[in-house]
């Protein structure tokens, strides 16, 4: 009788055992799967961060490198004492152009295009950018005058007579002769009266020497 009793009771602690058995693994797999993912997510969040930092720091070396390669850029086209400033003048009314080579004076140097341009304006200066290199700077101006590498023919006091014009482009008598423009032919006395531009000397006694003859 007693064998029969503790036998139901042997087979009910075995069941129980197997089953609170079952339970613990059950709950240990979760536990351990949920460790798992946890550190899956985890190593996955890791490697997401160490590429962003992969990239940003690839980012940076590509900026870093454009901003020397602008530098240098800026560099290499900015005004040095090196640097040939050229002053181009046009003279319209004799379309002759006169150029004076100048070294940069202190305020322009370390200027670029942009900069020269700037001091221009600020300055209330007449000249333009023709041309900007690191060797050369050529700056123009046009001003409504003769150079003063001509000489006028025309009339004073009646007479033939013989301008020259100075660096400001004002006429100065340099000679007065003693021909009367009354006694030439009407197209010439015309010609005189609006002034007859020369370049040189010797054109200056050919046209004397035509109109006293």
């Amino acid at each position: 009788m007693r064998r029969r009793r503790v036998l139901p009771l042997i087979i009910s602690f075995l069941m129980l055992a197997l089953v609170f058995g079952s339970i613990g693994f059950v709950a240990a797999y979760y536990r351990y799967s949920g460790q798992m993912a946890e550190e899956k997510f985890e190593r996955q969040k890791e490697q997401e961060l160490l590429q962003a930092l992969i990239r940003a720091q690839e980012d940076s070396s590509y900026n870093i490198d454009k901003n020397n390669e602008i530098g240098v850029t800026n560099y290499n086209d900015t005004i040095s004492y090196e640097t040939q400033l050229v002053y181009k003048t046009l003279y319209t009314q004799c379309e002759d152009i006169i150029e004076e080579v100048q070294r940069p004076a202190f305020e322009l140097v370390g200027l670029n295009k942009d900069g020269l341009e700037e001091y221009l304006i600020e300055n209330q200066l007449d000249w333009e950018i023709e041309s900007f290199t690191k060797e050369r700077v050529a700056l123009l101006k046009q001003v409504n005058k003769v150079c003063p590498n001509h000489y006028l023919v025309s009339v004073n006091k009646g007479c033939i007579a013989i301008y020259k014009y100075d660096e400001d482009g004002n006429k100065e008598l340099v000679m007065q002769t003693d021909i009367p423009v009354n006694i030439l032919p009407i197209l010439d006395q015309e010609k005189l009266q609006k002034g007859i531009l020369v370049n040189t000397r010797t054109e200056v006694n050919q046209l004397l020497e035509d109109y006293s003859s």
